[in-house]
């Protein structure tokens, strides 16, 4: 299934001399598929190294106290796997490198003794290190995370939708369009992104085994959580992981650890919170004490929401229906609009980087925030009629340089009154 990744693994594969390429997601994400297709498509071939269950691999860069006779001994190991391979021309993946300890530090070595060979490092994981972030001439890092709509669009081969919202700007959707966009976004909402859960519904069309699927997910990731850390750092994680559509359910002005535990304490759960983050199962979404860009520069880090890593894994936590008689409008006003700001964070992200939310000092609440060219743009988020329709306004008096807002509905695309309007559909053509 095609990704959008593959555009800037095109933009790697340009470079004059590749930098080693480190894909980090979360478990299920599709990273390897993606890797050794794109692979296949434009070098002569690729080898594979899982550092999962690989043993001889695995012994050789856990102990590389002598880097050097660690690099010989990985350069003999490679040789006597897979015989003479040109790796300036096949590619060398070594997938699941996120529980060995120093492979950043190893792999900045080994691209400098072979300068030439085409190298690619696979992580289940979302955490940087402070070395991998100090060698950007060294390391390209790119995030993955769940398909997007419009991937899945692509995927069902809906390519005249994709050229009609594409297009919706001058020529509006007709009737038909309309309803086919959002019975196909209906089913996204449904099915999630996890590239195997989203092939398997489009192979079978099987709702019941979607949400099986789903579930199989979240019970693999508890697995890893128990098996990458303490039995107490664990259980902190599962708990965290349990409450996050709890929270996200209800008007709190952040992530409150008081309701994963009775007696929890942020000193307690915060570290068990980034690990969740690191390793993808979760994300931030930071709270802004003041919108001036830069707005990472007024982030409250104490303040903070929650989201999981996918929007259908976080309607199989509900436990909310898996049915094709549901329509949009009844998804999008699910526990109290929950799943529809987890889509929205999702799609948003993937478009404008990063994101916070702002709280006034009184009841106002913009879901969404990122900064523009010259000024901090607030999303309202809008499925029911004259929902909390006063929270841009007072936004915009608080934050006087602010003169466009963005409106996400399911109303058609428009530009009124500063009021950018995108229908849910259309996010990923913003």
């Amino acid at each position: 299934m095609y990704r959008n990744i593959i555009n800037e693994l095109a933009v790697w594969y340009e470079e004059p001399r590749k930098r080693i390429l480190y894909i980090k997601g979360a478990l299920g994400v599709g990273k390897t598929w993606t890797v050794t297709d794109f692979a296949t498509g434009f070098f002569d071939g690729y080898k594979i190294i899982d550092l999962s269950s690989d043993e001889a691999f695995i012994s050789i860069l856990y102990n590389t106290s002598d880097i050097a006779a660690s690099i010989e001994a990985l350069d003999a190991l490679l040789a006597e796997q897979f015989g003479e391979v040109d790796y300036t021309k096949n590619m060398l993946i070594f997938d699941e490198v996120q529980n060995i300890p120093d492979i950043d530090r190893f792999f900045y070595e080994y691209g400098k003794k072979h300068r030439d060979y085409v190298i690619c490092l696979i992580a289940s994981s979302m955490r940087i290190t402070e070395f991998e972030y100090h060698h950007k001439d060294v390391f390209n890092i790119i995030r993955m995370r769940p398909m997007t709509f419009d991937e899945f669009l692509i995927a069902n081969k809906a390519n005249s939708l994709i050229a009609a919202i594409e297009n919706a700007t001058n020529n509006p959707l007709n009737p038909v369009e309309e309803t086919m966009a959002k019975n196909m976004l209906r089913d996204y909402m449904i099915v999630g992104g996890m590239p195997g859960v989203v092939y398997n519904y489009i192979k079978n069309k099987n709702l019941e085994v979607v949400r099986n699927m789903q579930l199989e997910l979240i019970n693999n990731y508890q697995k890893l959580i128990k098996a990458s850390f303490s039995a107490a750092m664990s259980q902190r994680c599962r708990r965290i992981l349990r409450s996050i559509p709890f929270q996200l359910a209800h008007d709190n002005k952040k992530f409150m650890y008081r309701f994963v535990e009775d007696n929890a304490r942020s000193r307690e759960y915060s570290e068990a919170t980034q690990n969740l983050c690191d390793l993808g199962l979760s994300r931030k979404l930071p709270r802004l004490s003041r919108c001036i860009p830069p707005l990472e520069s007024h982030v409250d880090h104490k303040s903070f929401e929650l989201f999981m890593l996918d929007h259908g894994l976080l309607r199989a936590q509900f436990n909310l229906p898996a049915d094709e008689t549901l329509t949009l409008e009844e998804i999008f006003t699910e526990e109290n609009g929950a799943v529809a700001e987890q889509y929205i964070f999702q799609e948003l992200s993937s478009k404008v980087g990063f994101l916070y939310y702002w709280i006034s000092k009184a009841t106002a609440r913009v879901p969404f925030v990122y900064e523009g060219e010259e000024a901090a743009i607030p999303v309202d988020v809008r499925f029911t009629a004259n929902k909390k329709a006063q929270n841009i306004k007072t936004f915009k008096a608080q934050n006087k340089n602010t003169d466009i807002s963005v409106k996400i509905s399911l109303d058609p695309v428009s530009f009124e009154a500063g009021v950018l309007t995108i229908p849910a559909y259309g996010l990923w053509n913003m």
